[in-house]
């Protein structure tokens, strides 16, 4: 894409008047793209360093909800867990896209003996790795949570979890035999635990349609002053949720304006549990844990559910 020969306030009027193709040609226009080509739209770059640095900063601000959940929020959701699973214990923990390691903090106060987080961003997992040096019951492993080898890199374990919408980041096609792949090595009685936005949750918190954010000091897309023009959508009755976000520098050196794609796959409760039949698992609970929060971030559901431990067969009859 080549650089736009204007100004950033001209780029964000013509923007919000005529959406990003007018700007960008080679840009498709998302309205009426078929559900199929917006999940071939590229993923956000979590795997490269600069982006991953930006996402860190922004994972361990305590002070926002936007990219991860703050440790006391963590707290909130495992004992809202644990309250409604009394007899669950985090045990042995496989977490992909783990992010900067909250979660193997809390979930020592929850019977966690071990955790192995998998998490594709060099800078959020060489953070974790430096929080947590010396206890070798914690690792974190830099890797695409879909590759094979790191399905279960220690063996079986007890509890699975996939937190902030990280099972949203998967089609149905792709997250029904990524769960099955993964529940192969979760042992019979163990938990999965998934915090994702479902479609009863509503699109509370998303920005549909087309805006403008100035970020002065930086945001995950770009460091320094820049604008964001942000290009929401609903397609497939609400199955996806997606933004188009166009980082446009406002500093004295003109640079390439970057574009970044976030598409959310949004399935119904009945859905879900359909997903989770088809991987051995059986639903235990779900809920949500911030109802009465007015964050819009915190507008998710928490949903458990166990493999059923096998009972061993008896001796076929035969008449004497």
């Amino acid at each position: 894409m080549e650089l736009v020969d204007r100004t950033p306030q001209e780029m964000a009027g013509e923007f919000l008047a005529n959406g990003a193709p007018s700007l960008w040609p080679d840009l498709p226009h998302l309205d009426g793209m078929a559900p199929d080509r917006i999940t071939a739209l590229p993923a956000l770059p979590y795997g490269d360093p600069a982006f991953s640095g930006r996402l860190l900063r922004e994972q361990t601000d305590t002070a926002t909800t936007d990219s991860s959940r703050p440790p006391d929020l963590v707290e909130h959701q495992l004992a809202w867990l644990r309250s409604a699973l009394p007899t669950w214990r985090a045990g042995r923990v496989h977490h992909p896209l783990c992010g900067p390691g909250n979660y193997a903090t809390a979930l020592h106060d929850h019977g966690m003996t071990s955790y192995v987080g998998i998490d594709a961003g060099p800078a959020v997992v060489d953070h974790a790795r430096r929080r947590f040096a010396g206890q070798d019951d914690v690792r974190f492993l830099l890797g695409d949570a879909l590759d094979p080898a790191l399905s279960a890199p220690d063996g079986a374990y007890d509890t699975l979890l996939l937190t902030y919408d990280a099972a949203n980041f998967f089609a149905p096609h792709t997250l029904r035999p990524f769960l099955r792949a993964l529940v192969e090595r979760l042992r019979g009685g163990g938990t999965v635990v998934l915090d994702l936005r479902l479609a009863e949750d509503g699109i509370r918190g998303f920005d549909e349609g087309r805006q403008v954010h100035r970020r002065r000091h930086g945001s995950v897309f770009r460091d320094g002053p820049h604008l964001l023009l942000s290009e929401g959508f609903v397609a497939a009755g609400g199955a996806l949720l997606g933004h188009r976000i166009i980082a446009v520098g406002e500093g004295t050196e003109p640079r390439e304006p970057e574009v970044f794609h976030s598409v959310l796959h949004v399935p119904t409760a009945e859905q879900l549990a359909g997903h989770l039949r088809s991987a051995g698992l059986e639903v235990s609970v779900i809920g949500r844990p911030f109802a009465d929060s007015s964050d819009p971030n915190l507008a998710r559901h928490l949903v458990a559910a166990h493999r059923p431990t096998p009972t061993p067969h008896s001796p076929p009859w035969r008449q004497s």
